[in-house]
């Protein structure tokens, strides 16, 4: 066999080579191509499916704290609208015809026999004659109260605040609250 043929047949045999291990080098990069496609879905989807989680989640907790929000602003308005109802009952109070009326009532409704009433500042006369008609013995103030209305009985013993922001607004509260609430809403 001359030189030439050896060469020839070796280069053959290398072309064929070269050629069995591109088609292997290819078989090999197709299956590396479509492992990296599987990943790179598999990481898409959880991805996407983390990002949808979480998306609902913030969904879920705007749409709450929305809910709340929305819900304490009407509270608010509810207690402010109360409030107005209180305020416009003590002028109500004030500028009635009957108020002589209702402070007699509250003097005669005092469980003392001995005290002093400080009337309401400018209310002086009419609680001066809701104590003449009352027939209880209580020493009129010289001072006044820097109320709205109603007065203060004071003795040695004790204070009550009868007046009308306190009988309204704090002692009556809860009970007006719950009518005003069922009449207004």
């Amino acid at each position: 066999m001359a030189l030439t043929d050896i060469l020839e047949k070796i280069e053959k045999e290398t072309e064929l080579k070269i050629l069995e291990q591109k088609a292997d080098f290819d078989k090999k990069k197709k299956a590396l191509e479509k492992q990296f496609e599987e990943k790179k879905e598999n990481i898409e989807k959880s991805i996407k499916g983390s990002v949808e989680e979480k998306k609902d989640s913030i969904m879920e907790k705007a749409k709450s704290l929305s809910h709340r929000e929305s819900q304490n602003s009407l509270l608010f308005e509810k207690r402010k609208l109360i409030y107005d109802c209180f305020e416009k009952a003590i002028e109500k109070l004030l500028v009635s015809s009957n108020y002589t009326n209702y402070i007699e009532l509250l003097i005669k409704n005092t469980p003392y026999e001995e005290g002093e009433i400080i009337p309401a500042e400018g209310k002086e006369a009419e609680t001066k004659k809701a104590l003449k008609a009352s027939s209880k013995k209580f020493i009129f103030s010289e001072k006044s109260a820097k109320i709205k209305g109603g007065f203060i009985f004071k003795s040695n013993l004790i204070e009550i605040d009868n007046s009308f922001e306190t009988i309204i607004k704090k002692q009556l509260k809860e009970d007006l609250e719950i009518k005003l609430n069922k009449l207004l809403f």
